[in-house]
């Protein structure tokens, strides 16, 4: 007996396609959380299932979780759709236009739910592309770069508001369709001005070769731009087969033509493909003993579940079919991306993930936000792909008194600093207890930013120094107020020891904001006046060492932007490494014509 999906899956395709929703049931005795869970792993957009009027009764819309899903996503799109519109509205002002080349036109046509907006330019737009998505305070992530592919996010306080792909081409390491002809046929998606999507013929080449042969898996959302494509009248398929051939995947085509119907047939009990494109369909796929065979496998295994996955195997020697086979690329260059993309996904199958190793310090007085800062600079870098972490250090401090190293930031910014200051300068009166101190403290700290901070930096990881060297001086001052040469001989040997930061900040707190924290935070006088001679020595220690100002008067998350932008522009400024080369994955080597940068 032919395996047939679930009932979920099923009740979910019909809600993904505007087309079927009245097939929906309220009465259906379906595990409607089963739904839910089957459409979020499908990438369908609640926002039009909780908009759709005949669905008003469906059980689906009336569970919490999903009023609660659609509300984010709402959001996610309202936030997105809105940087989009500042990104399309920077090209147009350069006559520059850009196509969302994975939307198809099914409402919403925002992509909202892809993980990042592909965008298409045309090649020789790129250059300007980048620099209007960096005036508009974007981050080229060059790390994660692919051939005439650029990737781009927007930071603010450490969380990603947008990421753009910036597409040369529509293609995953190689071209699929014919540009020329794509650009001549893109429209205004019906239900949202801002999206400029391809023609039906272009977005179904597009969406079947991305399922196909990027992701080898076919979602519910797939299946339903698939047929909407289907339904557009005097959709030319000819013209579909002609690209197909043309870029050397008509036989990739037909596989997903007859596999699609049938995916089709079993949610929707109908074939929109037209026969007579099906018959030709099964002669190619007839011709090739070896693809008929994986045809036969994939429909007739024991469970169908969707995403609707294919054998990762499979999925890469059809594509190796596709690029020797290109004709519209010379032998020699069909040679070179073979080479190129074989190398390419033997290094993104091992995970291997070379990166340049950075030092961050944020340095300043109590309270002036270095964890909270920290903390979102590491985020946005793990969001970037970037291994980073955080490494907490302060001079006199025993960290083992708390069980996480170190104390937490209210209670380091609450502390009485002028109490704690006094009782330790009574104890390092004596000269004994002083050296003892200096020195036990000047090993520990040494040893900590040498072994932690400079072997993960050797290690190709960014560190991210919540406190470092520079405070370290501060407080050795500030402790040994009746013997400043010994201070500055302890300065100079820790921080001449310790590896230099490839970027260094300090939160300046201004003195009207430290007058307003007493109030607000009940800190003494005495207190009061420690923390700004702490910011004077602070000040001072900049203007030595060469260390980034920045006031935090204007709030947390405009701080967090400007740290995480900045120190990010200086990690990919000239960003390339030996590793890399190897796997042929340096910007350089993965967009020559871009030229060095």
């Amino acid at each position: 007996m032919t395996s047939q999906p679930a009932r979920e899956s099923v009740i979910a395709a019909w809600l993904a396609d505007p087309t079927t929703r009245s097939r929906v049931s309220s009465g259906e005795q379906v595990d409607w959380a089963g739904v839910l869970a089957t459409l979020n792993k499908n990438n369908v957009p609640l926002i039009s299932l909780a908009d759709e009027p005949a669905l008003t009764g469906c059980p689906l819309v009336k569970l919490g979780e999903f009023r609660r899903i659609a509300g984010q996503q709402r959001e996610a799109w309202r936030s997105l759709r809105e940087e989009y519109g500042k990104v399309r509205a920077g090209f147009l002002e350069r006559g520059i236009q850009s196509i969302l080349f994975k939307s198809v036109g099914l409402a919403p046509s925002f992509p909202y739910t892809s993980d990042n907006l592909d965008t298409l330019v045309r090649p020789e737009h790129t250059q300007a592309c980048r620099e209007i998505l960096n005036q508009l305070g974007f981050v080229e992530l060059r790390n994660i770069e692919e051939p005439q592919k650029l990737l781009f996010r927007k930071f603010e306080g450490g969380v990603s508001v947008s990421a753009i792909h910036l597409h040369g081409t529509v293609g995953w390491g190689v071209p699929f369709v014919d540009d020329a002809a794509l650009w001549t046929r893109a429209r205004v998606a019906p239900d949202d001005p801002l999206v400029l999507t391809p023609g039906p013929e272009d977005a179904l080449l597009a969406t079947i070769a991305h399922a196909f042969y990027e992701n080898k898996s076919f979602k519910l959302l797939d299946v339903a731009r698939i047929r909407h494509c289907l339904k557009q009248p005097k959709l030319n398929f000819p013209e579909i087969e002609r690209i197909a051939a043309w870029r050397g995947w008509e036989d990739g085509l037909a596989f997903c033509l007859l596999l699609y119907s049938q995916l089709e047939d079993w949610l929707y009990g109908e074939q929109l493909v037209p026969a007579e494109v099906l018959e030709r369909a099964r002669r190619a796929v007839k011709a090739n003993a070896w693809l008929a065979r994986q045809l036969e496998q994939a429909l007739k295994r024991p469970e169908i579940r969707f995403p609707f996955r294919l054998s990762f195997i499979f999925g890469k020697i059809v594509y190796y079919r596709k690029v020797v086979r290109d004709p519209q690329r010379s032998r020699g260059r069909r040679l070179d991306d073979v080479i190129r993309t074989l190398v390419w996904g033997v290094k993104q199958k091992l995970r291997i993930r070379p990166q340049r190793g950075m030092i961050v310090s944020l340095s300043g007085i109590d309270g002036s936000g270095k964890t909270v800062h920290a903390r979102a600079l590491v985020s946005a870098l793990q969001i970037a792909e970037i291994k980073a972490h955080t490494v907490w250090s302060r001079f006199g401090s025993s960290a083992e008194k708390t069980g996480s190293g170190r104390p937490g930031p209210e209670q380091a910014a609450t502390s009485d600093t002028a109490t704690s200051l006094d009782r330790r300068r009574q104890r390092l009166r004596n000269p004994i207890m002083r050296l003892g101190w200096l020195i036990c403290n000047l090993a520990g700290l040494g040893l900590r930013y040498n072994w932690q901070v400079r072997l993960g930096r050797c290690l190709g990881h960014v560190v991210v120094c919540d406190r470092y060297t520079y405070d370290a001086a501060v407080e050795i001052s500030a402790s040994l107020p009746d013997s400043p040469g010994l201070a500055r001989w302890a300065e100079r040997l820790l921080i001449g020891l310790s590896p230099r930061p490839d970027v260094a900040w300090l939160l300046d707190v201004p003195a009207d904001v430290t007058v307003a924290r007493q109030a607000d935070e009940n800190l003494s006088a005495a207190a009061c006046e420690e923390l700004a001679r702490h910011r004077e020595a602070y000040l001072a220690m900049a203007r030595a060492y060469g260390l980034k100002v920045l006031e935090t008067r204007n709030g947390q998350q405009e701080t967090t932007s400007r740290i995480v932008r900045e120190t990010m522009l200086k990690y990919y400024d000239g960003y390339r490494t030996w590793l890399n080369a190897l796997f042929l994955s340096n910007p350089n080597q993965m967009n020559p014509q871009e030229g060095a940068r």
